[in-house]
């Protein structure tokens, strides 16, 4: 017989076996309705009487309906799967995940229209350790993707529950972010592929295909494709784990495009999880414990009436290769002895990735031939650079300049505590430093000029977003080391962080027995140095070329000398930043003195003792005086409360306009 219920045109069986808890007996009257309204002949069995004697009760009809919740469902499937009957589902909870793994309509019209239909859908069984699996199997830590608590279940019914369900989930990972452990498991697929491997969590999806875990997977899931999908989540440092909270967290409720790095992707008909030391586990929510998980496919086992939703869901694609996305798995015994007694807060390096660096590092913090010949070569064209004021030159001895490799190098060894390195790339630096200053000082004596021209100084009064420049110069230096494909961006970087030019300035100074432009433009160097150093030493650090303790002294020492710095030149940027503040005041409106209406143009503000000098243009309509001058000073003492002295050029404006 065919009925319409709403927008559904099903076809019913004729007669079918509705099974119940004795408790719930009073709810069989809908069903009672429907069937007489169907033309449905109905057999009726409370569940103790039917698990009693199944065989018995089936001599009736092929076909069951069963009301029950998701605990005592699977018991069913079972069943049918041994004595190849089909089921119709009747969830006795309207939150039960029954709804959401088969599809069941809200609508208890739909949903008992849809029990008794003629058609279903042959679905694969998976069991784990010959348990049946209806959504999901979850091992160890599984973060954002266990969906088995009611706060998760009732996270849709209004904004307060959503906000409390991620408070609640980001609390409980923060906290046990620290004390993560990975545990050693063997992972044997169907195919006798064994991986030796250490992981924090796994879950095997069977329906559950809508669920978080499911949208990690770019690829299409179903429950007719003969295989058992299953995530392992295998961080090899906290850093790594935080990156998979973070991508769980706002990638939860959608697809992901790529596997995140701590993800791997097995799919396989059989799966086999070893390990040492019991395992605790979940089977849909349920808590078990096993040394052994076997997670078991069979396709095609059991027929059931799904709802369109999941049918649509069901690709039906099958073949007898396994997927096998595992390269991101920890499998390296050094990596394994690393990170199974705790998680490292970075991923550390191992030797065969950090073997080709450690070895051109040491190569760039040697002193070779060419090494002094390009540091002569490039303070050379640098001064020459300072003399003509032209920035084309000087970007042209930033490119020459080969001190950055081995500050690089120092940076390392201070990571480390490699003192051989540390020795020789500090060596190769002090003769850096010596060969620029005396190059430039000997220019400086040749040369017959001695003025300070822009270029020069721009480079005396250095402040924090110098360093703001050299850290990050230092971090990209650090990286383009460690990383190959980056390296053609280190002349980038050198034009980034101008060691040179400071230096060669530095070099004038001492040839002009001047003391403040060599402070000042040393200054500037020790700046870049520290910042490039420390920064690439962090960097270095994050990319796991050093455990942290090992690496604590270097940085501390490297911090030290990077405080003793940035003092001179946080009270230079607050100097820099009151001058700002200065010109402002003398340009953001018209100076009205004796009536008359002035304007400040190109104001250039300097300190002098307690006091400021302004230099500038001063604009007015009408002839400035002497008295004009002399109270527009006074005014800007009692504004600023300070002595100010003027150096004004003043211009009358004739016509024009304002």
């Amino acid at each position: 017989m065919t009925v319409f219920a709403k927008e559904l045109t099903v076809t019913l069986h004729t007669q079918a076996l509705v099974v119940y808890p004795a408790e719930q007996a009073q709810h069989l009257n809908a069903l009672r309705n429907f069937a007489e309204s169907a033309d449905i002949r109905l057999h009726e069995y409370s569940s103790t009487d039917f698990l009693a004697e199944p065989g018995r009760c089936l001599d009736h009809a092929q076909h069951v309906v069963v009301m029950a919740d998701e605990e005592d469902f699977s018991e069913y499937v079972n069943l049918a799967k041994t004595l190849n009957f089909s089921l119709g589902i009747l969830p006795l909870q309207t939150k039960s995940r029954l709804h959401k793994w088969f599809g069941i309509p809200a609508n208890q019209e739909e949903a008992i229209a849809l029990a008794f239909a003629a058609d279903n859908t042959a679905l694969d069984v998976a069991r784990c350790n010959d348990e049946v699996v209806l959504g999901m199997v979850m091992l160890g830590e599984t973060p954002f993707l266990d969906q088995r608590s009611k706060t998760y279940l009732n996270r849709q019914s209004s904004p307060y529950q959503r906000l409390v369900y991620w408070l609640v989930l980001v609390w409980t990972s923060l906290r046990n972010l620290m004390a993560i452990k990975p545990f050693p498991v063997t992972l044997t697929t169907g195919k006798n592929v064994t991986i030796k491997t250490a992981i924090t969590g796994l879950v095997a999806i069977e329906n559950d295909i809508n669920s978080a875990a499911a949208r990690l997977i770019n690829t299409t899931l179903s429950a007719q494709d003969g295989k058992v999908s299953t995530i392992v989540i295998a961080p090899k440092s906290i850093k790594e784990y935080l990156s998979f909270l973070l991508t769980s967290l706002f990638k939860g409720e959608q697809h992901v495009k790529r596997l995140p790095p701590t993800v791997s992707y097995i799919k396989s008909q059989y799966l086999r999880i070893d390990s040492s030391q019991p395992l605790g586990y979940f089977v849909d929510g349920r808590r078990r414990e096993a040394t052994s998980i076997e997670l078991h496919l069979y396709p095609e086992a059991v027929r059931i009436n799904v709802g369109a939703i999941q049918q649509t869901s069901q690709p039906g694609q099958r073949n007898g290769k396994d997927t096998m996305k595992v390269d991101s798995l920890p499998v390296n015994q050094d990596r394994l002895n690393m990170i199974q007694s705790h998680l490292p807060l970075f991923t550390r390096a191992l030797e065969d990735e950090f073997k080709d660096l450690f070895l051109q590092l040491r190569i760039n913090a040697q002193a070779h031939p060419h090494y002094i010949a390009l540091m002569v070569l490039s303070v050379i064209v640098a001064s020459l650079g300072l003399y003509l004021s032209s920035a084309a030159v000087i970007i042209g001895a930033m490119v020459l300049a080969p001190l950055m490799s081995p500050i690089i190098s120092l940076s390392m060894a201070l990571l480390r505590g490699d003192r051989v390195l540390l020795q020789r790339s500090s060596l190769t630096i002090a003769l850096g430093i010596g060969l620029a200053l005396l190059t430039a000082a000997v220019l400086a004596l040749i040369i017959p000029i001695n003025r300070i021209t822009p270029e020069m100084a721009g480079r005396l009064h250095p402040n924090l977003l110098d360093l703001g420049v050299a850290i990050a110069s230092g971090v990209a230096g650090g990286y383009a080391h460690a990383r190959e494909s980056v390296m053609k961006s280190l002349p980038g970087v050198a034009i980034a962080v101008a060691l040179v030019p400071p230096l060669s300035v530095a070099g004038i100074g001492i040839g002009w027995w001047q003391w403040d432009i060599f402070a000042g433009a040393m200054l500037l160097f020790l700046t870049n140095l520290v910042g490039i150093a420390l920064a690439a030493a962090l960097t270095f650090l994050v990319l796991g070329f050093a455990p942290l303790l090992k690496a604590k002294r270097g940085l501390t020492i490297s911090a030290a000398l990077l405080t003793a710095v940035a003092i001179p030149l946080t009270l230079a940027f607050v100097d820099i930043n009151q001058r700002w503040q200065l010109e402002r005041d003398l340009t953001d409106a018209p100076l009205e003195v004796h009536g008359k209406l002035m304007t400040m143009q190109a104001p250039q503000v300097s300190r002098q003792g307690r006091g400021v000098v302004i230099q500038g243009d001063l604009v007015a309509e009408q002839p400035i005086l002497m008295a004009d001058l002399r109270a527009l000073r006074t005014r800007l003492e009692t504004q600023w409360g300070r002595p100010v002295t003027l150096e004004l050029n003043t211009r009358v404006r004739v016509g024009g306009g304002p």
